[in-house]
């Protein structure tokens, strides 16, 4: 490596690789709210969200290939820092879009190939080592601008932390919200067959058995229960005018559903 490019700072890496994503970001949930909320061109589906993102990813990849074809993105000029060969040369087209496509193998795994370049010596990614680059320093800078930089990383990660947290953990996602409309609509349909089944028998039923045989169709009914409800906590108490289902969603904190009738 030329002595006289020192690497560039973690921090400076970590600032601009979030500058050049959040777009990219941006645009693949607008692309969303367009195409399934405003417009309805597309259903609410897993499909849909991964058509979107594959597409948004591509787009991605284009950009860093083509920052590394130019010696840097726009992230990386803004922090004075740029990509090269470990000789200092410009990166070749080839270099470049080796490196581009290798964020794909440094972001499995909680992004393990970033993280790397804190135990490699010239603070080198999983992406940098596939096509030969190092990122370094573009402009030297004072110790303020240093300092200035590595305090706002550190807040932007734990806000980017907490507010994973918040989003994983405590705030139900669209997914969770889906699969407990499916657990309610689920359950309406099980009040149907409870309905149908007293009147042809005059009696509500306290068994499941019964309303699979009411609901005419027993392998359909056990395969949308098993896709729409966890296989613990359902419950079904039934008297003489009266009825009780209890069912447990699939969201990730498998929310309870109930449904009482008449």
């Amino acid at each position: 490596m030329n002595e006289s490019l020192p690497p560039a700072k973690l921090t400076d890496r970590f600032l601009a690789y979030l500058f050049d994503l959040i777009p990219f970001i941006v645009g693949y949930y607008g692309t969303l709210y367009l195409f399934i909320v405003k417009l309805q061109k597309w259903p609410y589906s897993q499909a849909a969200m991964q058509k979107a993102f594959i597409a948004w990813l591509l787009l991605y990849i284009v950009y860093q290939t083509l920052g590394n074809l130019a010696g840097a993105t726009i992230g990386k000029s803004m922090f004075g820092i740029r990509v090269c060969r470990t000789d200092g040369q410009p990166l070749t087209p080839a270099q470049a879009l080796l490196r581009g496509v290798g964020y794909l193998i440094s972001s499995p795994l909680m992004n393990l190939g970033f993280l790397w370049s804190f135990f490699q010596a010239q603070s080198r990614t999983w992406h940098d080592l596939l096509a030969g680059s190092i990122v370094v320093e573009d402009r030297q800078k004072s110790q303020g601008a240093a300092l200035f930089s590595a305090v706002v990383s550190l807040l932007v990660f734990v806000a980017i932390m907490a507010g994973n947290a918040w989003f994983y953990l405590l705030q139900p996602s669209p997914m969770d919200h889906e699969a407990i409309r499916k657990a309610h609509g689920g359950l309406q349909v099980l009040g149907a067959i409870q309905e149908a089944h007293k009147r042809k028998t005059g009696n509500y039923t306290q068994r499941l058995g019964d309303l699979a045989a009411t609901s005419g169709d027993l392998v359909r009914f056990r395969q949308s229960m098993a896709k729409i409800f966890e296989p613990n906590g359902f419950i079904l108490e039934a008297g003489a005018s009266s009825y009780l289902i209890q069912a447990r969603a699939k969201d990730r904190r498998h929310t309870i559903v109930v449904i009482e009738g008449p």
